[in-house]
């Protein structure tokens, strides 16, 4: 289980991580009780995510990253209470929770910030599935520079402003994209926000400040339709 505490300490190989502790929670459930072979391991990953850098794990996205720390200190728990009958069923909880949430984190790489802010224009276009038009608004560009982006043979990619913009809109979209269809993402940028003092998250995007703002809020909208 040495990778899981190595992936906790910096971040990185969600998918490989959710993918053993899938294993682990299998070989739980071949158990009526918490077996040392499982115990030891949790507790290791239990430290190593408590000493994980939470800045680091909230860039990747913060809602599974809050749902990794709360189910690994769940796990824990359930460990240490390992003589109470219940204990076995809690761990199998917590730690399909953790695989669920650090999964998540995987599926957040696509639009990472060691993509080309042309590919993150290119995955915005297949994700949300509206007319470009649509999508250029949302950008801040016109239709025929949007097109260009989204050209793999055209010339130019968004740069400065534009890169930025692109990148402001991919994180935000991929916390709503689980929430929305392609329409109601675009339809959540135009509508008036009270959190935002009635303006509309189109009206902020220009202001980097605003960014975790939004990206919470897209969260919670999120966090919402999964509870």
């Amino acid at each position: 289980m040495s990778a899981l505490v190595d992936f906790a300490a910096e971040a990185e190989r969600p998918a490989e991580a959710a993918a053993e502790i899938a294993a682990l929670n299998r070989s739980l459930a071949a158990h009526a009780t918490i077996p040392p072979e499982v115990a030891g391991p949790v507790r290791e990953l239990a430290g190593g995510l408590a000493r994980s850098d939470v800045v680091r794990w909230a860039r990747v996205d913060p809602y599974p990253a809050l749902l990794v720390h709360r189910a690994a200190l769940e796990a824990l728990a359930a460990v240490e209470a390992a003589g109470d009958p219940e204990a076995r069923d809690r761990l199998r909880v917590a730690l399909a929770a953790l695989e669920h949430a650090l999964a998540s984190i995987a599926e957040r790489e696509p639009v990472g910030d060691d993509r080309p802010a042309e590919e993150l224009a290119r995955w915005l276009a297949a994700t949300l599935e509206v007319p470009q038009r649509e999508l250029a608004e949302l950008l801040g560009v016109d239709l025929r520079r949007l097109q260009r982006w989204l050209s793999e043979r055209g010339p130019g990619r968004p740069e400065g402003e534009d890169a930025r913009r692109v990148r402001a809109v991919a994180r935000i979209v991929a916390q709503l994209r689980h929430a929305l269809t392609g329409v109601g993402v675009v339809d959540w940028f135009r509508r008036p926000h009270p959190d935002l003092g009635g303006r509309a998250p189109l009206d902020v995007l220009d202001d980097p400040m605003s960014l975790p703002e939004l990206v919470e809020l897209a969260g919670a909208l999120r966090a919402t339709v999964a509870t």
